[in-house]
């Protein structure tokens, strides 16, 4: 009895410890049973070589965008305004109508104005009959005229030959005068008609300019966008009265923007001898922008001037913003050949930066110095030359002197482990 007593205290003390133990197994890690099991297997990465490109120095100087001119949408007469469906920040095309003016008064205004054109018309036609009728007249005049001319002329042929008594000659004389004083009344008269004509001409094309004015006058109380942008300003009112000039509405020219940047003055002749440099915002959205001119104005405590940049294609929609920061790439020595590092391959670390170095099936792990960022890579100051090769893939798993095997990581794993922000 006391044997089996003691065997059974024996066995529930070695499980007791047994389970001790498998508790302790199930706590260890599970890079340490990958270690214990498959620490030899080496890491399967990708590899890039390091190339040389020829470049300038770049230096990153901060600048902003800086909002085009806005166009503004403005009442054309002094009336009741209503404005549409368009809200702060909505995007417009070219011709959209933003608010509507009551053309009340233009309207009335119009039927005026086409009445005194009726009336004109009327006079210059009545003109144009009187004028008909006193050329028939002078016709008629001048026909008298040149009769009583001739009867003048022989009574002062008889008085000669003392065949006429000189007092009927007198009187002959005296209404071929006559004769020709109504007609020159007449060639007056019609000069007059004439003139009159003219003025009447000009006063139609008047009225007429006047019409077509208030046509347009009463097309333009549809107050329209003139390009497309976005509505960056508008009236607070629905419904309410606007005076003429007054803005009712404000719109940017999304493609109308620029960057600003104070560039150091011993920098400005690389920069202007460089059609296009390269620029970034904050989150990492590239774009390319080419100088377009450098102001005059030279500040002396920065030693720097202010330059104004075109951005080339279609500024991100995240930079469409007055203000928003732009990193410029200013070149900063002339071009000359360069040791570009692909980004994949550069990993962060306290104080610097690291890359893995593929030596034969091992990986090293090596400190290199990095400058601005170009296309796909890095510019290297200091830690690599052309011709070694860099992990591109897989080395967020790497540790110094590991085994490595080239080739393409498996994607299935890439694909569900977010890769590594530093290294310690």
């Amino acid at each position: 009895m006391l044997i089996f007593t003691f065997r059974s205290s024996s066995v529930t003390v070695f499980f007791g410890f047994f389970l001790a133990m498998l508790t302790i197994v199930g706590g260890v890690s599970s890079s340490f049973a990958q270690n214990a099991w498959g620490g030899k297997r080496p890491t399967r990465v990708e590899v890039a070589e390091i190339y040389t490109r020829v470049l300038a120095d770049l230096a990153d100087v901060q600048g902003r965008v800086i909002e085009g001119p806005s166009y503004t949408v403005t009442a054309t007469t002094d009336a009741i305004t209503n404005i549409g469906a368009v809200r702060l920040g909505d995007l417009v095309t070219t011709g959209d109508v933003i608010a509507t003016q009551d053309s009340a008064k233009l309207d009335l205004q119009l039927k005026k104005v086409r009445a005194k054109l009726l009336e004109t018309e009327f006079r210059l036609a009545d003109s144009e009959a009187e004028l008909q009728a006193e050329k028939e007249l002078l016709g008629v005049y001048k026909a008298q005229a040149a009769l009583l001319a001739g009867k003048a002329k022989r009574a002062e042929g008889l008085v000669a030959n003392d065949a006429l008594a000189v007092d009927a000659a007198e009187m002959a004389i005296n209404t071929s005068m006559t004769a020709n004083i109504s007609l020159l009344t007449r060639q007056s008269s019609i000069a007059r008609i004439k003139a009159q004509q003219k003025i009447y001409r000009v006063e139609i094309d008047q009225v007429k300019a006047e019409i077509t004015k208030l046509l347009a006058d009463i097309k333009a109380t549809k107050l329209r966008a003139e390009v497309d942008g976005q509505v960056t300003f508008i009236a607070d009112y629905r419904r309410g009265f606007a005076r003429e000039g007054e803005v009712v509405a404000k719109i940017t020219d999304l493609n109308s923007f620029e960057i600003e940047a104070e560039i150091p003055a011993k920098y400005i002749p690389l920069l202007e001898s460089s059609k296009m440099v390269s620029a970034h915002s904050l989150d990492g959205y590239q774009i390319n922008v080419s100088p377009r001119v450098s102001l005059p104005v030279h500040n002396l405590r920065s030693a720097t001037r202010t330059v104004r940049f075109s951005v080339n294609g279609k500024l991100p929609f995240v930079l469409q913003a007055d203000n928003a920061v732009v990193v410029i790439q200013v070149p900063t020595a002339s071009p000359k050949p360069l040791v570009i590092v692909p980004k994949d391959a550069v990993l962060p670390v306290t104080g610097g930066h690291l890359v893995y170095l593929a030596e034969g099936d091992r990986a090293k792990r090596h400190i290199i110095q990095i400058g601005a960022a170009v296309k796909d890579g890095f510019i290297v100051q200091k830690g690599l030359s052309p011709g070694q090769k860099v992990v591109v893939r897989g080395n967020e798993q790497l540790s110094d002197g590991k085994k490595i095997q080239t080739g393409k990581p498996n994607a299935g794993k890439r694909n569900g482990q977010a890769k590594s922000k530093s290294v310690q």
